[in-house]
């Protein structure tokens, strides 16, 4: 039986500047708005099995049924996210929710490369699939917690006039 295909949740972008970048989005493709979150650390990350220390700062908004990540490492470099900090903006991931990122991983054409904990249930993966796909996928688990993430930014959406503040702080209390 083939299984069935992965449905693309988010595009992950790797950017020097979040406002400009969610900006760009709102104004060309009508996306946002953009909810930002400082300094987003992690209870564990591992890059290629060793544990070191990671925060972003992210910036999200919805593009149609897409969630639009804008990402700004504040990591050691080199890192998942490149060779360097980047200039602008670049493509770096396809997002997808899945009920076990382990077992899904398998099936993905490259190897895994971060193992990171966002809570106690609910954990994400970025394997490299640049050589067959031309950028790293990320698997996130399939809960409650993460579908509340993806909802509420799809609810902010939906409620947005498109002209209102169009990047603001995320507020934790609103998921």
């Amino acid at each position: 039986m083939t299984p069935l295909p992965l449905r693309i949740r988010q595009l992950g972008y790797v950017t020097d500047d979040l406002e400009a970048a969610a900006m760009h989005w709102v104004r060309a493709f009508g996306a946002g708005p953009f909810l930002t979150i400082d300094a987003m650390s992690f209870a564990d990350w591992r890059h290629d099995g060793e544990s070191r220390p990671m925060a972003l700062d992210i910036a999200f908004g919805q593009a149609g049924d897409l969630m639009v990540e804008l990402i700004r490492p504040r990591g050691d470099w080199p890192n998942v996210y490149g060779a360097t900090p980047p200039r602008g903006s670049r493509l770096h991931h396809h997002g997808y929710l899945v009920e076990d990122p382990s077992a899904e991983g398998v099936r993905l054409p490259g190897p895994l490369v971060v193992q990171a904990s966002l809570s106690a249930a609910t954990e994400l993966r970025y394997f490299d699939c640049r050589d067959a796909l031309g950028l790293f996928v990320e698997l996130i688990s399939d809960n409650s917690e993460s579908r509340a993430f993806f909802d509420h930014a799809e609810a902010v959406a939906h409620a947005w006039d498109g002209r209102t503040a169009p990047v603001r702080p995320f507020q934790p209390g609103d998921v």
